[in-house]
């Protein structure tokens, strides 16, 4: 049993999907929701941040597999979050195969 299973946050993640844009043509859509038990954890601040300027809002989310990508819409905590570029997918073996992705508040 790793960590990675039993996260205590349960996040709500809706996939990109294609969907049409009304002029024949498709743009990336939300999809159906997937609820996964993970571990979020802050980000790095920056340098902006600590000289005293308005960071954004960003966290880690750690899990064995995260169904999302650029465009997904992440509910966490009662609050709404974009995922921030690719997932990032770590391999090895199977007990320690995890996905990890940066969420940023949507404002």
């Amino acid at each position: 049993m790793s960590l990675l299973d039993q996260g205590p946050e349960l996040v709500t993640i809706y996939p990109t999907v294609p969907s049409d844009d009304g002029y024949g043509g498709t743009q990336p859509g939300p999809g159906e929701p997937v609820r996964v038990q993970a571990r979020v954890m802050p980000a790095d601040t920056d340098e902006a941040g600590e000289a005293g300027y308005l960071s954004p809002t960003t966290y880690r989310v750690y899990a064995r597999s995260l169904p999302a990508g650029p465009w997904s819409r992440v509910e966490w905590r009662g609050e709404v979050w974009s995922v921030v570029g690719e997932v990032e997918h770590f391999g090895g073996s199977r007990r320690i195969a995890f996905d990890a992705a940066t969420i940023r508040k949507r404002s």
